[in-house]
Parts: structure tokens; sequence; C-alpha cells
């Protein structure tokens, strides 16, 4: 690898890392208000927390790294130009466009990184992040139990006033559910109750001693007549005196981790396009293909940046002032905004993807390409005979035509 190269790779390495990091413990900052509060009200532990937000890195990798490399490649030249490196180099008999081998080289690389976050660590992590976060949130009722305080989870609650130390024996207890189609409530209040595990993932339950259960409807024209007592019950009209019955605790607030694949952000890129034509149920096709499409987008927009990045890093290199970095920051919030915007349509059936996610990228690829070319031949240039060299130089040759037109008239 020539020298030069060697060089523009060290000058771009690190603030393009130094970049990265900063945007991504932002992120994460941020975020974590969030898992805190739902993991801490659930009972869970800060393991789970730091779990949860190592899930979350892939995600806020691939949103921090497009801005990571421009800065990267902008600073690095920004410097390169401001301290006259970049003169010794052109003076050398080195284009523009032969300087920019390296930076391809980084974006290369960056490419592939983010083909790894968004088609392989970004679905799994998100399925993982999903599947941690329900285990904490659909804890059973029993863990959040504290003598004489009531306690809510979902359409259960519950009071003990007394608990064993083995948090398995309860006294004068109160309970209070209402079934899942919320047409019927009941209310039990018992002595004494023991806590008892199944040998399955489904939650606990208590079995109650010397009780009454009392049974209400939430709709009294559809509520069916009060059920036949069982063996040691007594009832009357709606009142059921128990000395022994058992019930589950939050049985509705837990609900078993769906497999990989109920969002179609949590498939893999190769999956979505195994599944276009027969979508699974609860996805329509149309989001299948705004995803995919999406996510290729993404990873192809990254090798875009160099032509964006260097031009603007060259313009006014004698000025202290960095102008160009605002404006590369709001082209690149503004191809995003685009982009979500047509990924939106897609999703609608408004836009096909070529036109909805592909076109935005096609315009930033044109106006980028503009830019690098325009600037690459502002300064001296080496006349190889490599097909980019062929290619520049007649790009620099109509541009000296266009001068001397103007000019002239």
């Amino acid at each position: 690898m020539p020298i030069f190269d060697r060089y523009i790779l060290r000058q771009i390495f690190p603030p393009l890392a130094f970049t990265l990091l900063i945007a991504l413990l932002v992120l994460l900052v941020e975020r974590m208000l969030r898992v805190l509060d739902s993991v801490l009200g659930s009972q869970g532990t800060m393991q789970v927390v730091f779990e949860l937000l190592a899930y979350l890195v892939p995600h806020y990798l691939g949103l921090a790294l497009p801005m990571a490399l421009f800065l990267g490649i902008y600073f690095a030249f920004r410097r390169l130009s401001r301290e006259s490196e970049m003169d010794a180099m052109l003076a050398s008999g080195t284009g523009l466009h032969q300087l920019l081998r390296p930076v391809l080289l980084a974006a290369g690389l960056m490419t592939l990184v983010a083909a790894l976050l968004f088609n392989t660590l970004q679905p799994h992590s998100r399925y993982a992040y999903r599947s941690v976060l329900s285990s904490v949130q659909n804890m059973s009722i029993e863990a959040l139990i504290q003598p004489g305080v009531f306690v809510s989870n979902e359409n259960t609650t519950l009071m003990v006033e007394e608990i064993s130390s083995d948090r398995r024996q309860f006294r004068r207890i109160f309970i209070h559910e209402e079934d899942k189609q919320a047409d019927e409530a009941a209310t039990i209040t018992a002595r004494e109750g023991i806590l008892t595990e199944t040998d399955d993932d489904s939650p606990p339950f208590a079995q109650l001693f010397n009780g009454v259960r009392l049974t209400t409807s939430v709709d009294p024209t559809e509520a069916e007549g009060p059920r036949e007592p069982e063996s040691g019950e007594e009832r009357s009209d709606g009142l059921l005196r128990f000395e022994e019955m058992q019930t589950r605790l939050g049985e509705d607030a837990y609900d078993a981790v769906q497999p990989r694949g109920e969002d179609e952000r949590e498939y893999t890129i190769p999956e979505l396009w195994a599944l276009k034509d027969s979508p699974p149920e609860g996805i329509e096709r149309s989001r299948l293909l705004a995803e995919m499409n999406e996510r290729l987008v993404r990873i192809v927009s990254v090798l875009v940046l160099p032509f964006v990045a260097i031009p603007l890093a060259l313009s006014n290199r004698r000025s202290q002032r960095s102008s160009g970095v605002a404006v590369g920051v709001v082209t690149l919030l503004a191809f995003n905004e685009a982009l979500q915007q047509g990924v939106r349509m897609v999703r609608r059936e408004q836009l096909e993807p070529f036109l909805g996610i592909w076109g935005p990228l096609i315009i930033f690829f044109t106006g980028s390409m503009i830019l690098f070319l325009t600037t690459a031949f502002r300064v001296p240039r080496y006349q190889g005979t490599g097909i980019i060299d062929r290619v520049t130089t007649a790009f620099g040759a109509l541009m000296e035509k266009r001068r001397a037109r103007r000019s002239a008239s």
C-alpha cells in the first residue's frame, strides 16, 4: 500500500472511532432511562439493565456509523488541507481521485460492518431484547408482594398481611381478579395460603384455605349464573365460601415469549427475500419489502459518504470556519428523512420500493458525484491511464471548455 494511502487511513480512523464511541454513549444514556424504568419497575436487577443495553448496541451502531464515517473523513481531509499537507500531495503528481482510494477502502470496510449490523446483529439482538424485556415485565406477581401493600399486575390486585421468611406461606390474603374478556371479576379473601411452583413455564398457583370468593359481572346483561359449588364449598347467590381452593397469580399477565419473527425487523435480509411472496400471518407484504429495501439502501449509502465529505472538507481551505461540516450533517439528515418518508409510503403501498426507497439514494449519489468531480478538477490532476483516470480527465476537460465559453461570452 502506498505511503499516502497508509497516512490517510491513519488520519481517518481515530476521529471515526471517537465519533462512533461518543454517539453510541449518548444514544445509550438516553435509552437507559427508559430501560431503568421498565426493569426496576418490575423488580429487575441492574444486570438485566446492562444486558438490555448490550442488545441495543447493534441498533445504535447502525444509526451512528454513517455520521461517524462522514466526520472521520471530513476532519481528516480538513486537517490535511489547513496544514498544507494536501498541497504537498497534489504537488507530487497525485490527483484527488487517487487520494480517494484509501478512503474508499475505509468506506468498504465500514460497508461490511454495516452489512453485518443490518443483516444479522440487529434482527437477532432486537429479538433478544424483546425476549428479556418480556420476561422481566411478565415476572409473576408473587415477586412483587410486600406485607400490607396492594400490588397490581395487569388484571390482578393482591395484598397479604403476613409473609413467611421463605415467601411461600401467607396469612390474611386479599385477591381481586378480572378474566381476559373483562366480563367478570372475582374478589377472594382467605385466612391462609401456600404458594406452589409449577414444573413448566406457567405462573405459580396459590393454594388458599378458609376463605370467601365473591363473583361479580362487569356487564350484568351478559352475566352467566354462578357455578355449582364443589366439595367443601357453600354458595349463597354470588358468594362462595370454601375450605380450600387454588388460583393462579397474574395468569393473564404471563405471556410466553413468541419465536423470532413476530416483527419484520427481526428477520435477516435473506429471510425477508424468501418471505416476500408468502408473508407470515400478521405481517403485510409491503412491510417486508419496505424493511428489506431500507436495509439494503442503508448499507449501500455508506459507500457514497466519501464523495460528500472530501469536497466539503476542501471548500474554503484557508478559512477558519468549518461550515462544511454543518452542510454535510444537514445533507445526511435530509437524506435520512427522505428515506424514512419513502419507507412509510412503501409500507402504505403508495409508492414502489424503487421510487420511495432507492430514489433518495440515487439522488444522493448523483449529487455527491457531481460535487466530488467538480472539486477534483479545481486542483492539479495526474494524467493516468486507468479507467477512473480517463473518466475524471474527460470530465475535467469538459469543465475547462465550459469555463472557457463563459469567459468568452
